[in-house]
């Protein structure tokens, strides 16, 4: 994955090949497989670039088909589902080598006025960004091994902003992310880039309950689906708080949702399903 931000930004900069069809390139990884992170965040640029300047994505649902690989490059084929007065909505199939390891239905509308209200952001129990543990520091901490796989999210600054816990509620997990430089400030970039960081502790607050390590060996884990909600405006290269909660994990399947605040506001929300197998 890209080492550091120049590298999270040239992901999405996508070559067009026909008229609706555009290829992205790849990353060096030390993953066998692509990221989900990445694939999302690429295919939303892809459907990004299919509508008109001033309609932008509010929201997504995709599956997760096949595992993709880090050696070939990703196509994005759109289909013009509708144009409507206000709306837009677009269906993306990515492939690699003609077969589809992916597939997302998005919803775009023009800026409009209308009601309001928001969650507003929490702060009991935080702690602040420049006090707060580094995810890679927590998880050595916890697990007593040095883990090189973090060293893929090095574009990202994400800090563990309250300790995970257990509730009736289900599990639960806080954490500040950001990129670790500015980006420009073309808002498809930060939208991409949100999509992007949405992915990477998701499911991992299914297994906070348990003692596993989400990469360990003896788990296997796969994103099997992820929707998202575009609220408000967002600016990725300044403090985010992601709040995560799993109310279930059953069926080799855990559940999670998330909810980003920015500012003291909701900025979008997020919901996934992923595999996870004792081995």
């Amino acid at each position: 994955m890209p080492k550091d931000v120049a590298g999270l930004m040239g992901l999405f900069e996508l070559k067009r090949i026909d008229d609706l069809v555009w290829e992205g390139p790849q990353p060096d990884t030390l993953f066998q497989r692509l990221f989900g992170g990445q694939v999302l965040g690429q295919t939303i640029v892809a459907a990004q670039q299919s509508v008109a300047g001033d309609r932008l994505i509010h929201s997504l649902n995709s599956y997760f088909l096949r595992p993709g690989s880090p050696d070939e490059p990703l196509t994005f084929e759109v289909e013009v589902v509708r144009d409507g007065h206000t709306f837009s909505n677009r269906r993306v199939v990515t492939k690699q080598s003609g077969r589809t390891i992916f597939v997302m239905q998005a919803s775009f509308q023009e800026s409009e006025p209308g009601l309001e209200h928001t969650a507003q952001q929490p702060h009991k129990g935080l702690t602040p960004p420049a006090e707060a543990p580094s995810l890679r520091a927590v998880l050595e901490d916890r697990f007593g091994a040095h883990i090189d796989v973090l060293s893929e999210w090095d574009a990202l600054d994400v800090r563990l902003a309250q300790d995970p816990r257990v509730d009736e509620g289900g599990a639960h997990l806080r954490a500040w992310v950001r990129t670790k430089s500015v980006l420009p400030s073309e808002p498809l970039l930060h939208t991409a880039v949100l999509a992007y960081l949405s992915d990477i502790t998701l499911l991992s607050v299914t297994t906070i309950p348990h003692e596993v390590q989400l990469m360990s060996p003896n788990l296997q884990s796969a994103s099997i689906d992820h929707s998202m909600w575009f609220h408000r405006p967002v600016k990725t290269d300044q403090w985010l708080l992601y709040e995560m909660n799993s109310p279930s994990a059953a069926g080799a399947r855990g559940f999670c949702t998330g909810r980003l605040y920015q500012n003291g506001v909701t900025v979008a929300s997020c919901a996934q399903e992923g595999l996870l197998r004792l081995i």
